[in-house]
């Protein structure tokens, strides 16, 4: 198949693939369209039943009976009936002609339906093959076409750089979430602690900052590694500072002295305030990535608009 063989198979197919688009498109407006005809045809239904009902009702009155009931003759009232069962019907009627053509629209639709996918795989093949046969034939297209596959090519680069380090600094921020849950546990305990509630609460204390301690060794790894991810997208260098070596363990878990119990408390309290810092700041840059990876998102469907162009008219 020549270029030129190509060029025209690929619009007959891009618009054999619309054609089905429309069709489905036209389809699913008539299935809705069908299925609120069938819901008016049955309350018209119920309608013509009704007033069906009625007329033979008051036909079978006694004139007594009719007199007692409402005002007039018999005839005027069986008559006045006999009108509202006839506009039922005719209501009824018109819906059920609807229905009808709807339905041989609906069949109709059916048979032209086929399935898309099969056009599309063959659709992709032919793009391939038209942008191999514009990049060989060294035109301007050819060359044009060369420079957004490159740009292409480097968008998505940074795109997956991007959702890489959007990853790690979610982590780094769940990580430095649980640092914050055992810290203000630990202050919450040392809380207590200070008004005489005994070696437990000491106990309590400690056990959340030692979880804290161990959270925080994760986070730095974790926050290294985010270091790296915004290193290769060429973000600057980021330092993430976690202060929180100081506290270790303390004698008072078995000897409570509110003097140290204070220092403790002032050391978790900056600890805290360190940690917030970090969170803040490592979110902050999280959404700046975010913000980076809808541009970069739009750059690439502007990049793929542009090679369409370029592989359907060239």
């Amino acid at each position: 198949m020549n270029s030129k063989d190509t060029q025209t198979e690929l619009h007959k197919t891009l618009e054999e693939i619309q054609n089905v688009k429309n069709i489905r498109k036209h389809f699913a407006k008539t299935n809705s369209e069908l299925a609120k005809a069938y819901k008016e045809l049955e309350k018209f239904e119920k309608l013509l039943d009704k007033e069906y009902n009625d007329w033979k009702q008051l036909e079978s009155l006694s004139v007594k009976s009719l007199f007692h009931k409402v005002l007039g003759s018999k005839e005027e009232q069986i008559e006045k009936e006999r009108q509202e069962y006839l506009q039922a019907s005719l209501k009824f009627n018109g819906m059920k002609k609807t229905v009808d053509i709807l339905e041989y629209e609906k069949s109709l639709l059916e048979k032209k339906l086929v399935d898309v996918t099969l056009l599309e795989n063959k659709l992709k093949t032919l793009k391939k093959q038209r942008t191999q046969e514009l990049i060989t034939s060294n035109s301007p297209s050819g060359r044009e076409l060369k420079e957004i596959l490159k740009k292409t090519d480097r968008q998505i680069i940074i795109r997956n750089d991007l959702r890489r380090a959007v990853h790690t600094g979610l982590e780094a921020s769940k990580m430095l979430e649980r640092m914050l849950t055992f810290l203000q546990q630990a202050k919450n305990w040392g809380n207590w602690d200070m008004m005489g509630k005994g070696r437990m609460a000491s106990y309590n204390k400690h056990d959340a900052v030692d979880r804290a301690r161990e959270t925080a060794f994760k986070a730095k790894h974790i926050l290294s590694k985010f270091q790296q991810d915004l290193y290769n997208l060429g973000a600057g260098s980021f330092t993430f500072d976690i202060r929180i070596d100081s506290l270790g363990s303390f004698t008072d878990i078995f000897f409570d002295n509110l003097i140290s119990d204070w220092i403790i408390q002032q050391k978790i309290k900056n600890a805290l305030s360190n940690v917030y810092s970090v969170k803040d700041k490592v979110n902050r840059i999280i959404q700046s990535l975010d913000k980076d990876l809808v541009e970069v998102d739009q750059r690439l469907k502007e990049l793929e608009d542009a090679k369409e162009k370029i592989i359907i008219t060239s």
